[in-house]
């Protein structure tokens, strides 16, 4: 054989171990999209990021902290799915005490909620509500709310 085939096949094996060895930017972009889907709470696409990662030349110290990012991120989405149905539950409870003209309690139920779960709009919109109920409709007897004026 001539010596350009065998430079034109060394070439060609060059630029298969180039596309089949993957780099260290190719492991960090991988390395941030699981991440990345993970705290975007797509856990599924996040752990078969991870998987794929496994069949790369990442090192165990990169897995490892993928993983923990990965868990730390499934924490925060569970806190995050809890807090949602929480509010929810709330708000209805507190919807239904509205109605009712129970004003007082409405506000009981918002701020055990606030303490257990934080404060946001939603709940600083909803407190400014009950608020404005509470000057819309006073109570029938003034001396039943202010124990000083018995």
């Amino acid at each position: 054989m001539r010596l350009r085939w065998w430079a034109l096949a060394l070439a060609v094996l060059w630029v298969v171990w180039l596309i089949a060895k993957p780099s260290k930017a190719l492991i960090e972009r991988r390395m941030d999209k699981a991440v990345a889907l993970a705290t975007e709470c797509k856990a599924r696409e996040a752990q078969d990021e991870l998987i794929a990662l496994r069949s790369t030349r990442a090192t165990q110290q990169q897995l490892k902290q993928v993983q923990q990012s990965l868990n730390e991120a499934a924490a925060a989405c569970t806190r995050a799915e809890r807090r949602r149905e929480a509010w929810f539950e709330t708000r209805g409870a507190i919807q239904k005490l509205i109605k009712a003209d129970a004003y007082d309690k409405a506000r009981q139920r918002l701020a055990a909620f606030t303490k257990r779960w934080g404060e946001d709009e939603e709940t600083r919109a909803l407190r400014k509500r009950i608020d404005e109920g509470r000057r819309e409709h006073p109570l029938a007897d003034p001396s039943r709310g202010d124990p000083d004026a018995r």
